[in-house]
């Protein structure tokens, strides 16, 4: 009860500079939400066929973010820990992926779109290298999770490096494959942002039909990217609970 008093205390402060507490904020808000049902809400079922090409190709995106940023991350996260290497490299290793990790997803879109073009090329690799640092940070977590009673006798039998460090995820699989569906389901959603400047999936049609104010197209894109990231985070879900 005391972190929910806290938290209630800090939301009301921060609240106010926010201009949340103006009650005629909701009204208005509540005003347009309305107006927006009456006079723009609906779907087109012609664009579904569109909407479910667009969601593939944001799940392609997201898989390969994932598979390459897995391996990158498998590699980074033992030279990022102490317990496997010197903590100079250890401490430099850390500091790269916190500065790529830093930086929002839809930034490294932009730059991709700019080096490779506008499409899922550049998408994808902005996920890439996204996912890679943020996986190498719950897997360097992880491994430092080890007991080191374990490691050391890793370290005894003569494994070092990347043996050592192979030794260890064996021994912590199951937070490393929920990690790994973590950012599965984490970059299905950052896949439909970043196609608003150009980086491919369904966000660039969103955007498009957006700029038309055509919102039952809109509205027919989100639902069906909503029903394909439920579907997603079930799948994880129970993934994970056979891990």
């Amino acid at each position: 009860m005391r972190l929910l008093t806290l938290m209630a205390v800090i939301t009301l402060i921060l609240a106010a500079p926010l201009g949340l507490l103006d009650l005629g904020l909701w009204f208005k808000a509540s005003s347009n939400m309305a107006e927006f049902l009456v006079a723009e809400l609906g779907f087109r079922v012609d664009l579904i066929e569109d909407a479910f090409k667009a969601v593939y190709e944001t799940l392609v995106i997201s898989l390969f973010g994932v598979s390459s940023g897995t391996l990158i991350a498998y590699i980074l996260a033992p030279l990022a820990s102490p317990m496997i290497v010197g903590s100079r490299l250890a401490t430099l290793s850390r500091l790269l992926a916190n500065a790529v990790r830093s930086i929002p997803a839809i930034f490294w879109a932009i730059l991709f779109v700019i080096l490779v073009g506008p499409g899922p090329r550049a998408g994808a690799l902005a996920l890439a290298l996204y996912t890679a640092t943020y996986l190498a940070k719950f897997f360097y977590e992880i491994l430092e999770s080890v007991d080191r009673e374990h490691v050391n006798s890793l370290k005894v039998m003569g494994l070092s490096g990347l043996t050592l460090a192979s030794a260890m995820y064996a021994h912590t699989r199951r937070q490393v494959v929920s990690s790994i569906l973590f950012m599965l389901e984490y970059n299905v959603r950052t896949a439909a942002i970043i196609g608003f400047v150009g980086a491919g999936g369904v966000g660039y049609y969103i955007l498009h039909y957006m700029s038309l104010l055509d919102y039952p197209a809109v509205i027919t894109f989100i639902a069906v990217t909503m029903l394909f990231v439920i579907a997603i985070d079930t799948l994880s879900y129970l993934a994970r609970t056979r891990v």
